[in-house]
């Protein structure tokens, strides 16, 4: 997500920003109240006279600038039931909101534990994704279009595991795990190619 706002931005809307750019480099304890107002062009007064804590910056900033996955337009109108077209818009979708979001993602992860409902929220598209892709793989059971074996959460989960795993090495681990960059485009082909293949009909069962 770009957070430059095309209009003027408010004294909060600065703020957030700054909150949240300095927040995801150093991490949410490590920035200080004073840090923030300082960067953001404002009096530390300024800052607490908006917010009050930090905290509530944090919070504010992932109501404000957390975009969502409007499901049933980008992906519930446009399926096929074809197997690969239909996985790889869901790939698409899953990618491009974690990259809207990234900022968010990556303090959500450094705070899980101090900030466990940051995350939660963040996840929340997620899961909606999760139960379409599960509804999703039960019908095309009936359709005889994958293996009605499959178990249908657990592959589901196995998806978004997959693409999950490619943002954060991309944003977390980068060149420490890959050797070289691999497109998203490219990534999206080939990872739904091969789950594709796993599921089919014609695949056997690994028992």
């Amino acid at each position: 997500m770009d957070m430059a706002a095309e209009s003027p931005l408010t004294t909060e809307e600065r703020i957030m920003l700054t909150a949240i750019d300095l927040m995801e480099r150093k991490g949410f304890k490590a920035v200080t109240t004073k840090e923030i107002a300082h960067a953001s062009g404002f009096s530390e007064m300024t800052v607490f006279r908006n917010f009050g804590t930090k905290q509530n910056i944090l919070e504010r900033a992932f109501e404000t600038y957390s975009n969502h996955i409007d499901i049933e337009h980008e992906i519930k109108n446009k399926v096929e039931y074809n197997l690969s077209a239909d996985l790889k818009k869901v790939a698409q979708v899953f990618q491009n909101y974690h990259a809207d979001n990234r900022k968010m993602f990556l303090i959500g992860f450094q705070e899980r534990n101090t900030n466990p409902n940051l995350i939660y929220t963040m996840a929340e598209n997620p899961r909606e994704l999760k139960r379409f892709l599960i509804d999703y793989f039960e019908e095309m059971k009936k359709l005889g279009r994958v293996r009605k074996s499959i178990d249908s959460h657990a592959q589901a989960m196995n998806f978004l595991w997959m693409n999950l795993g490619h943002f954060f090495s991309g944003h977390i681990a980068g060149q420490n795990v890959a050797e070289k960059t691999v497109e998203l485009d490219d990534f999206i082909e080939n990872a739904v190619e091969v789950f594709s293949y796993g599921l089919r009909p014609d695949c056997p069962d690994m028992k």
